[in-house]
């Protein structure tokens, strides 16, 4: 498959590691797949600010990242071939910098970016890490992969967490191809987000007609987890058997759900099904 062809979609995938699949990688084929997108393989080799202390140090650090650099970019071939195997068209790229950055700036173009969220070793307290960061910063909506995740069927079998919150909405028209491409929709739809001015004064919103307009045949259940509900949305999708959560992510601010609590910290946490969020 050639740049030529047509592709409708593209969906970036960020690989920490270049030696072997990840679930990130196995997952992001997947849904590119699904979709009939271009795959872009996306591999960040990180500049730090502390090698650049003293001249000596310089010298030292550019040669070792210049050698990482040329090591990832040798790695195109064995992209290739796993795009092959997973029947995918796509490209590999190699960038110097910072890993937020990068991501962010190929969500502008692309439809999906997907990363790998650490969770035996996690690069920062959720919330503040690569993975939350990037959500924060990108233009497009982000499928976080858990190290734990067991890649198999994806967005199949959709869970839809909906709170009426713009987070949630811009989740769910970001995941509007996957779903028109699912075999089941399932929303939870829990409480509303408050409104200072009631929402009698919005205009009326109904998901389920939305999406049947869009070809979508959605299930509709009330879902209240309480405090817990994190947890209580994770059982759910487990016991419906779903392969992909759809969410927003940080409704609230991430200092309030860090001390506090909150549904996304703990799926971000917990979940070992990959979640298609957007903030």
């Amino acid at each position: 498959m050639t740049n030529s062809e047509r592709h409708p979609f593209e969906v970036a995938i960020h690989l920490r590691r270049t030696d072997a699949p990840t679930p990130a990688s196995e997952v992001g084929l997947a849904l590119a797949k699904r979709l009939d997108a271009w795959a872009i393989g996306l591999h960040v080799v990180p500049l730090s600010p502390v090698a650049f202390a003293s001249p000596e140090a310089v010298a030292l650090y550019t040669g070792e990242v210049d050698e990482l650099y040329r090591t990832a970019v040798e790695h195109a071939a064995q992209w290739r071939s796993l795009l092959d195997r997973h029947g995918v068209a796509g490209e590999w790229q190699v960038t110097q910098g910072d890993v937020v950055e990068s991501l962010c700036h190929a969500s502008r173009w692309c439809d999906l970016v997907v990363v790998e969220r650490p969770q035996l070793v996690p690069d920062a307290p959720t919330g503040w890490g690569v993975v939350s960061r990037t959500v924060f910063g990108a233009s497009a909506p982000v499928v976080v992969v858990p190290e734990s995740a067991k890649p198999g069927s994806v967005a199949t079998r959709v869970l839809i967490a909906w709170n009426q919150s713009r987070e949630a909405m811009l989740a769910i028209r970001g995941a509007l191809p996957l779903l028109a491409r699912a075999e089941r929709v399932l929303i939870l739809e829990g409480d509303l987000v408050e409104n200072p001015f009631g929402l009698r004064y919005l205009p009326k919103f109904d998901l389920r007609a939305w999406l049947a307009r869009h070809g979508i045949d959605a299930e509709i259940r009330p879902f209240s987890g309480g405090k817990e509900r994190g947890a209580a949305l994770l059982d759910a999708a487990r016991t419906d058997a779903a392969d992909l959560i759809v969410m927003g992510a940080w409704g609230h601010s991430r200092i309030t759900e860090l001390v506090l609590g909150g549904t996304t910290r703990h799926l971000f946490q917990h979940s070992d099904l990959p979640l298609l969020v957007a903030h």
